[in-house]
């Protein structure tokens, strides 16, 4: 029986280090990519848990932002219209009339309607076609009348109400009940006037 051959020993030994360490470098590797791959996994769901807790925010801060423009209402009617001497049906009606109702808690400011690019009128005060309402109190009710249109085109023309929430925002309501924020109207920018050119003064020689 031969025995062990002692000279190669020490390489032997160093050959089951070696693969030993080698096995637990490949077993601490791939333990530290599941921790990586865990660490990933969560991370990507806090980010949209916190993408879900931002949108429901924005919704919220959304809602609350837009309360009191959500309670305005509009009551739209033709108006000018005649009976059908058959049918006993009211037709060839030739204009619009608009009630704003503010079913809000609080009051509203600059109230206007408008047919297109053409104002209505305001039919509780004189003269207030194009003119903004300048306060309808909660509870209250103000009428606008559009301008007479051909009956023909009467459907193509809707109204469009803008006014201002107690907040100091800027909303517009179409007949549909589309609620979108707007700019403050009316805040065109005119250019200053260009400086008066130099003019040297002429001396006549006598």
């Amino acid at each position: 029986m031969g025995g062990i051959d002692w000279g190669d020993a020490p390489t032997w030994i160093a050959g089951v280090f070696a693969a030993g360490a080698a096995y637990y470098a490949r077993a601490t590797l791939k333990s530290q990519q599941h921790q990586i791959n865990e660490q990933r996994d969560f991370i990507a769901q806090q980010a949209e848990n916190l993408s879900l807790e931002r949108a429901m925010l924005q919704r919220d801060i959304n809602d609350r932002r837009s309360a009191q423009a959500r309670q305005v209402r509009l009551d739209v009617s033709a108006q000018g219209f005649e009976l059908n001497d058959e049918t006993g049906q009211p037709e060839l009606a030739d204009r619009w009339e608009v009630v704003v109702r503010n079913d809000s808690e609080g009051p509203l400011y600059e109230v206007s309607t408008s047919f297109g690019d053409r104002p209505a009128s305001w039919i509780n005060g004189p003269n207030t076609a194009g003119r903004r309402l300048r306060i309808l109190a909660r509870s209250l009710t103000a009428t606008f009348e559009s301008p007479v249109f051909d009956p023909m085109q009467l459907r193509s023309v809707r109204p469009v109400v803008q006014f201002k929430d107690d907040r100091g925002v800027w909303w517009q309501l179409s007949a549909d009940e589309e609620l979108q924020d707007i700019d403050a109207p009316g805040a065109t920018i005119i250019p200053a006037p260009a400086p008066a050119p130099h003019v040297s003064p002429v001396v006549t020689s006598e």
